[in-house]
């Protein structure tokens, strides 16, 4: 008889946790394969599971259930945050959502202002940023991401036998398990940031060019008419290009006009900065949900005046 999807993820849960605790011996790994090969359902089930325990880790949640009662076993209590559902349950309680079978046909878009992270089939990861859109579509020897429009941090799951691969303005970055964030906005090149791993980056529409490897801290840019560039970052720069997030906004030296554009991306309220002071700069972390607060810091500092009317806020000189 057809296993229900609810055992399905109980069991799942349990290879999760096996696995994270330790090598599984050889007669485990051969009963774990074989159950990966019983049903086409068990993959997706196991990717998810791992994927929503990563992400507890990550965030100190399994860590702290264990200190908290040291007489239960470390396998009960990651075992009771995943089994019976819970997969879907915690990823929700952390803002994860589990990939919707609709995806593969219509698609996934973040509104002005929201971001939101996926899981995906294998487990891997995907945290779209503000007015953002991608498709997904897997197949028997491939997992094809296309960024429609926007930014996106993929945390790739580890799948040898099939390389994943976002599209994006025509190129394609390939990885096979790593973490990098793609951007594709108008009137600008496409942007790719290495957080971990190595990527290939290819021109799509110029095949016969070599592919161009980037690996950790770097950032590539691919102008329409222009090689592609790779330029090494310090990690704490790359970090702050990925502050979207957690809601917030790194300049690093950017003009107010900049500054204007980049919060346009993330609220209705438009910045509109006087032609005479739109070249001064401004340094710093801000929310990108308050355009307001940000042009009356941004004048305080740079001795400006703002104006606020309805959707606008405008900053002046004195």
């Amino acid at each position: 008889m057809s296993s229900t999807n609810s055992e399905i993820d109980n069991l799942a849960a349990d290879w999760a946790v096996k696995r994270d605790l330790g090598p599984l011996s050889a007669q485990e790994q051969a009963e774990f394969e074989a159950w990966l090969d019983a049903d086409v359902r068990h993959l997706g089930a196991y990717g998810r599971a791992e994927a929503v325990l990563a992400r507890l880790e990550r965030l100190g949640r399994v860590g702290r259930d264990v200190e908290a009662e040291p007489e239960r076993p470390v396998w009960t209590s990651r075992r009771t945050l995943l089994s019976a559902g819970a997969a879907t349950a915690a990823a929700a309680a952390i803002g994860v959502a589990i990939f919707p079978k609709r995806v593969e046909q219509e698609g996934l878009f973040t509104e002005i202002g929201q971001v939101r992270e996926i899981v995906l089939p294998d487990g891997s990861i995907v945290s779209m940023n503000t007015d953002t859109g991608i498709s997904v579509q897997y197949t028997e020897t491939a997992r094809n991401i296309t960024l429609i429009k926007g930014e996106a941090l993929f945390e790739v799951a580890k799948n040898k036998d099939k390389p994943f691969v976002v599209s994006a303005g025509g190129t394609q970055v390939r990885a096979v398990g790593t973490a990098f964030t793609v951007s594709h906005l108008p009137e600008r090149p496409v942007q790719v940031l290495v957080k971990e791993g190595i990527v290939e980056l290819q021109r799509t529409d110029v095949p016969q060019a070599p592919p161009v490897r980037a690996t950790a801290n770097v950032r590539a840019l691919v102008p329409s008419d222009a090689p592609i560039i790779t330029t090494t970052m310090p990690e704490e720069k790359l970090a702050r290009g990925l502050e979207w997030q957690h809601g917030r906004i790194s300049l690093d030296d950017e003009t107010l006009a900049d500054a204007a554009i980049e919060f346009a991306r993330y609220s209705e309220v438009r910045i509109v900065v006087d032609p005479a002071v739109s070249n001064k700069t401004v340094t710093g972390l801000f929310a990108s949900s308050d355009p307001v607060g940000f042009a009356k810091t941004a004048a305080t500092v740079l001795k400006l005046q703002t104006e606020v009317r309805g959707n606008e806020v405008r900053i002046f000189a004195e």
